[in-house]
């Protein structure tokens, strides 16, 4: 089936790339670590060790030296196969590779940045707090200045990755200033061996028991003031800048998890009959099809389309909160209706698509809810 936007052929080649790494060395061990519950260290190396935490970053740090696009097709494809990698590939290339990347030192983009691409360290982003979601702006984890160190206090929710990582960039308050002002942050290697960390309990969520979600807790924990990514004080603007690339790169997981779950309703439709005929033949099912491939293509063309804006080094926050809300909310719908197609196997847990039904309510749910980001869309309507 041709696709309304033709990809260069060197993203075409790139695609193809990404998808037969993942239809060889992902595919095949999905259900086992499912299954298990358990996450899969290993595939995430491989995954890492292809470039795919660095897809948009030079190759002196250990990036793939590829663009914005490049990212968008690689985290639609990882979702295509299993959301848990993309999601993991995303956290690294975007909300916690670039403000190391645009705002950090020399030194920490060769070293931690370096790292965290080459797959030595897996890295999360500990931002969220139980009172402070959606506004940012409301954190209340500090970060007193001792001579030539930070000492944090605070409690983090929702860090994904958070017990297991490697590294993690800390949004804590620097400032007595209220709001926006005061948010700054910090870079922390090795965040399980330093006193006054501790990782309080795994969220369960309806992601599956593979995907670790944390609850962390900073009491005391002394940094190096070297650490501050970029000015104290700035760190919102960071993160804000960096949801714009982790909106693009949620909106293509929308759109692969859409597209999984689509091509296997297509499948299903023709090899299942009823009443002497497959279900495909019936206009119930047919129009299903039809509105799912169509809500597929709108969603990706506006996930390129904000890919290919930011390779222009364009500001795109509007068209990045249109693709996020706009791909996760046609995610939600497809895997709902392809479930309905598959009927009592869709389900069943004997097949995956349940499981995309889960991963896509909560993409509707993170880097901004999509109330959030049509209110980030609907607030820049009338800005010059």
């Amino acid at each position: 089936m041709t696709a309304i936007f033709e990809l260069p052929d060197s993203h075409r080649a790139y695609r193809e790339r990404v998808r037969q790494f993942c239809e060889t060395e992902v595919e095949p061990h999905v259900e086992r670590f499912e299954s298990a519950g358990e996450f899969p260290h290993e595939i995430v190396d491989r995954v890492a060790e292809e470039g795919f935490h660095g897809v948009q970053y030079g190759t002196e740090y250990g990036g793939l030296g590829l663009d914005y696009l490049s990212y968008a097709i690689t985290i639609e494809e990882l979702s295509r196969s299993w959301k848990l990698l993309a999601g993991t590939a995303s956290v690294a290339a975007s909300l916690v590779g670039y403000p190391i990347h645009e705002f950090g030192s020399e030194r920490q983009r060769a070293e931690w940045l370096g790292r965290i691409c080459a797959g030595e360290w897996l890295p999360a982003l500990a931002l969220t707090e139980p009172e402070a979601g959606s506004d940012a702006g409301s954190l209340e984890t500090t970060a007193r200045r001792e001579g030539e160190e930070f000492v944090v206090d605070g409690h983090k929710v929702w860090a994904t990755n958070g017990r297991i990582a490697d590294f993690l960039v800390v949004g804590v308050r620097t400032g007595e200033r209220e709001g926006h002002a005061g948010v700054s942050l910090l870079g922390i290697p090795g965040p399980r061996e330093r006193d006054g960390f501790e990782v309080v309990r795994d969220i369960p969520c309806m992601e599956g028991e593979a995907s670790v979600e944390s609850e962390l807790r900073f009491d005391g924990v002394r940094v190096p003031a070297e650490n501050l990514i970029g000015e104290a004080g700035r760190g919102f603007r960071y993160v804000m800048e960096g949801l714009d690339v982790g909106r693009i790169g949620t909106a293509a997981q929308g759109v692969g998890v859409a597209q999984g779950a689509f091509e296997e309703s297509v499948d299903f439709a023709d090899e299942r009959e009823q009443f002497g005929q497959p279900i495909r033949e019936f206009q119930g099912i047919s129009f299903k099809l039809a509105e799912m491939k169509t809500e597929i293509e709108a969603s990706r063309l506006l996930t390129y389309a904000a890919a290919a804006a930011r390779d222009r080094g364009e500001r795109v926050t509007t068209e990045a909160a249109m693709a996020k809300s706009k791909a996760t909310d046609v995610a939600m719908d497809v895997t709902t209706e392809a479930v309905q197609v598959h009927g009592s196997r869709g389900y069943s847990k004997d097949f995956p698509l349940e499981r995309r039904m889960r991963v896509a309510k909560g993409m509707q749910i993170y880097e901004g809810t999509n109330e959030i980001n049509r209110l980030v869309i609907a607030n820049r309507l009338y800005e010059s």
